[in-house]
């Protein structure tokens, strides 16, 4: 017999479907994936407030939106609690800028013996600046504060249907919330 089938016959015998997934979930973490919801960690306990963010684009609903993709990454942060009232921490959001490209014109051709069809796709561009406070080390130190510009793009697909067209709009404005609440979230936990 081949060392193969030895193997997988030793495999067979000794793993079940029980075992399986330990095995996996013992591999994965090797990997450095945890089966946490967050991967952050605070040095210290911190109470922070979250309001909804500014925007004056004629998107309206993309400051509650953002809001609520940047509550969603942080919760579940040990050591962190998000809370309105009391917050000695703030986490402010104004949404600056809200861009829809004209995109650009691609040829798609599904077969060699048939007439290329041409595809147009536009681009979503939002920008947000935020800014981040909480209280100094000690009681007489000020207030630390920093104050960083983020932004998000992507790219779809536009067809001759004016509904499926709002509708991948709203899936890459959405797809972008939560790149910027990641975003928004690695940057802050390695400020504070």
């Amino acid at each position: 017999m081949n060392l193969f089938f030895k193997t997988g016959l030793f495999f067979r015998k000794t793993l079940s479907f029980k075992t399986l997934p330990a095995i996996i979930l013992t591999v994965l973490s090797g990997c450095g994936y945890s089966l946490n919801p967050t991967s952050y960690r605070l040095a210290e306990p911190l109470t922070l407030s979250v309001p909804v963010a500014d925007n004056s684009s004629r998107y309206g609903h993309l400051g509650p939106e953002l809001t609520r993709a940047v509550i969603a990454r942080l919760s579940g942060t040990p050591g962190l609690v998000i809370d309105s009232r009391g917050a000695d921490s703030s986490l402010k959001m104004t949404i600056t800028q809200v861009v829809v490209g004209s995109g650009s014109w691609d040829i798609v051709r599904t077969h060699d013996d048939e007439t290329p069809e041409a595809s147009s796709s536009r681009t979503v561009s939002v920008t947000v600046d935020v800014n981040f406070t909480r209280p100094g080390k000690n009681s007489i130190d000020p207030p630390l504060s920093n104050r960083m510009k983020f932004s998000s793009s992507r790219t779809y697909l536009v067809s001759q249907i004016q509904g499926q067209v709002e509708m991948q709009e709203a899936e890459a404005l959405t797809w972008i919330m939560e790149d910027l609440a990641q975003k928004i979230g690695l940057v802050m936990f390695n400020e504070f």
